[in-house]
């Protein structure tokens, strides 16, 4: 099962990661990992790693680990292939510009069925790799040209996006995260556990959120996988499960959010299929 991390933030703070610490978090214990990758925003664009290998194996992966620095948006995907091989190009997230604007996205599920749905052929042949995962993302693109190209008008955006992650979700798991330059949208729907009995059948929650309790902020927060020098005025962090002690919030299936410097926009809870 892939493994998502996301922080939204009002100011930038330190974040040291250890992305293969995160993974077994997640019941990645057997370092079956098909790739990895992360994204850091700065200004109108971003700073995007992946590599088709483990992180627990890549000197990029320590690199970026030893020479990081302040941080208010993060996307990160570690990936166990459901569709497409461990490749490169089909190693999340994804990237495209749109209106001079940086795009990223990365999904936790397999959406069956979804390449040989009526209108989705035209998309097929845009897709660098072959997961159904880039395929979503080409989806989700055009309708937000076509519906809500203004960048600036989020509540439009957001509207777009919490009808097509309904949609989504009638075809499988679609755990999403989607950073629209420096504003977050997360859709949350259900994903499989590792039991001692082996996978589960997915089910909720997809993901789950930490925000700072009452007077916590400007101390520090280690994670299973991250530490955050510091916890700035607001902040929102999504898991795909809790990496610490602290009190996370487990996302009900078909919750959609947008979240922009760490506070949350908008929230709603969508019909599924």
């Amino acid at each position: 099962m892939c493994e998502l991390f996301a922080l939204s933030s009002n100011a930038p703070v330190n974040i040291r990661y250890d992305l293969d610490r995160f993974a077994a978090e997640g019941g990645e214990l057997h370092q079956n990992r098909d790739g990895w990758g992360i994204v850091f925003t700065e200004g109108r664009d971003a700073h995007c790693f992946r590599e088709a290998n483990a992180a627990s194996q890549s000197p990029l992966d320590r690199f970026l680990r030893e020479h990081s620095r302040p941080q208010s948006n993060v996307i990160a995907h570690v990936r166990r292939a459901s569709r497409g091989a461990g490749a490169l190009e089909n190693t999340h997230p994804f990237r495209r510009i749109r209106a001079g604007r940086a795009q990223h996205f990365a999904h936790n599920g397999t959406l069956n069925g979804l390449e040989d749905s009526p209108g989705v052929a035209p998309y097929l042949t845009q897709r660098v790799g072959e997961t159904d995962s880039e395929l979503a993302f080409l989806l989700l693109l055009d309708r937000l040209e076509r519906a809500a190209p203004d960048h600036e008008n989020i509540a439009a955006r957001f509207e777009v996006f919490r009808a097509f992650c309904g949609e989504m979700a009638g075809f499988g798991s679609a755990n999403f995260l989607w950073l629209d330059g420096t504003v977050l949208y997360v859709h949350a729907d259900q994903r499989v556990f590792e039991t001692p009995e082996g996978l589960s059948k997915p089910q909720p929650p997809g993901l789950h959120l930490l925000t700072p309790a009452p007077g916590a902020v400007d101390r520090a927060h280690e994670f299973t996988g991250a530490t955050l020098s510091h916890l700035p005025e607001h902040l929102a962090v999504f898991a795909s499960l809790p990496l610490s002690d602290a009190d996370w919030e487990p996302l009900p299936r078909g919750t959609v959010m947008a979240v922009a410097q760490g506070k949350i926009l908008h929230r709603d809870c969508v019909a599924q299929g």
